[in-house]
């Protein structure tokens, strides 16, 4: 047997098995749609049957009797008294921000990242605010609870991270469970994204993730390293990355200039 036919021979097994596992991948992640869609339809029959809606003054006293002790906690001392706990800016101009979000069909859930004392953002079409004060707080390095994350990573609409407002008991639930598996990840993310350089980092790694920019379609995380090498004073850098998100076409020359000036000074 010539060598060639061996190695045919090899390639048609390697591609073969490829397949099969291929196949496989692909009847696991029905599976997974199909149990996670179940999953959804059942606790939105739940909700509705046992419909008697928290509404927002309702949710407000829960919120500060259930999440806000527990957010001081890892920091966050800092509620607006509706959606949104964060913690002082540290030295390094990073403020922590947890952000209450709602969701469609009774439920909510929760965001999270980091807000940067010397980053704009853009509000219309000729002008760039800054986010110093506690009234104006927002995230800027943006990521989801991971039950949500991954509800919209797999387009499933199971999300294990999802509060829900039907009535008051499942709203209390929902929100212990939420709390109970994300306070750690919570702290433990904020302990690593302390300076300007864990930021960079973080958002490095999340590069190839461009579904990790959900809700960011004006700053995107290359506007983000662009600031941020600016704090650095590596403008070469900062420039660098605000090309990169020129290239997504996500601004206008009047815009696209007061950036070159922010980050050129």
């Amino acid at each position: 047997m010539s060598l060639l036919v061996i190695v045919s021979g090899e390639r048609n097994i390697t591609e073969s098995v490829d397949l099969i596992n291929r196949t496989r991948m692909n009847v696991f992640q029905k599976i997974k749609e199909i149990i996670a869609d179940r999953k959804f339809q059942n606790q939105i029959y739940d909700d509705i049957q046992n419909l008697d809606e928290v509404l927002l003054q309702k949710r407000l006293e829960i919120f500060k009797e259930k999440l806000t002790p527990e957010f001081i906690k890892i920091g966050l001392n800092n509620w607006n008294g509706k959606y949104i706990w964060s913690s002082d800016f540290n030295k390094e101009g990073v403020k922590h921000v947890v952000e209450y979000n709602v969701l469609k069909g009774y439920g909510g859930s929760f965001s999270y990242g980091n807000c940067f004392y010397s980053m704009p953002t853009i509000s219309g079409e000729k002008k760039l605010i800054y986010h110093k004060t506690d009234k104006s707080t927002k995230i800027h390095l943006y990521r989801m609870l991971d039950g949500w994350q991954e509800s919209f990573e797999n387009n499933i609409r199971f999300n294990l991270d999802r509060v829900s407002t039907a009535n008051e008991k499942r709203f209390r639930s929902t929100l212990d469970d939420i709390l109970v598996r994300n306070i750690p990840k919570l702290e433990s993310w904020f302990v690593n994204t302390q300076n300007i350089e864990d930021n960079i980092k973080e958002l490095k790694a999340g590069l190839s993730k461009s579904n990790l920019e959900k809700g960011q379609r004006i700053i995107s995380n290359e506007y983000i390293l662009s600031f941020l090498y600016k704090e650095k004073k590596d403008i070469e850098s900062a420039l660098y990355w605000i090309d990169k998100h020129f290239e997504k076409k996500l601004n206008n020359e009047i815009i696209k200039n007061l950036l070159l000036k922010k980050l050129k000074i």
